[in-house]
């Protein structure tokens, strides 16, 4: 299975909501290698920096390395689960979005991407199975969401006292609804002190669905 997480705007807890899912999918036990391509992914997991290359440097335009290669870049996280780190801040040249594509369906892992508000190109997501829209029920997540390409499915994170409703994102957007996360204290208090993947399967098993 893969996924690909994005958002139409950031502060939507789309990193926290990817790294997540990548933990729980490796503690049901499942090889799950986790890609960065916004670099927040080391502060969501409280891992060091890495300042060894990554996705971006693997998808350089005048790299050849295939997506085992690309495994071997990631740093073990849990037992069952490799991030890839951003490494360069920049990709040179023209991105191998193609060679990306093609390690997705080789590859034997679950493969989750936490690409934010990056753009992504139609021949990446073609070859995923999901790509999956983090937003809350605000009025401005919802009017830019609107306007990109629709998602497989979308992860609410569910505000209380908001005026909009998860059914109203639902409806807005016309995909499934695939989790609805509260926007609570517990989880903002372990990603503060880096201990996310202590708790994530404490937090987060009950709302992420299971393969």
């Amino acid at each position: 299975m893969s996924t690909l997480f994005m958002s139409p705007k950031g502060g939507n807890c789309t990193t926290v909501t990817a790294s997540a899912y990548a933990l729980v999918s490796a503690m049901r036990g499942t090889n799950t290698l986790l890609v960065d391509l916004c670099g927040d992914i080391p502060a969501a997991l409280g891992m060091t920096e890495s300042h060894g290359p990554g996705i971006n440097d693997w998808l350089s335009e005048d790299n050849v390395s295939d997506g085992q290669q690309m495994v071997l870049l990631g740093t073990p996280m849990i037992p069952g689960l490799v991030v890839l780190h951003r490494g360069s801040r920049f990709v040179h040249g023209e991105p191998r979005w193609e060679a990306l594509a093609t390690a997705i369906v080789e590859l034997p892992h679950d493969i989750i991407i936490d690409a934010g508000t990056t753009f992504v190109p139609e021949a990446l997501t073609q070859a995923l199975d999901q790509v999956s829209m983090v937003v809350r029920p605000c009025y401005l997540s919802l009017r830019r969401a609107s306007r990109l390409p629709r998602p497989t499915n979308v992860f609410v994170i569910k505000e209380e006292n908001r005026a909009l409703t998860v059914k109203d994102v639902g409806n807005v957007l016309g995909v499934p609804i695939a989790a609805e996360i509260p926007y609570e204290a517990a989880i903002s208090r372990a990603v503060d002190a880096g201990l996310l993947p202590a708790r994530a399967e404490q937090l987060f098993s009950q709302y992420f669905p299971k393969a």
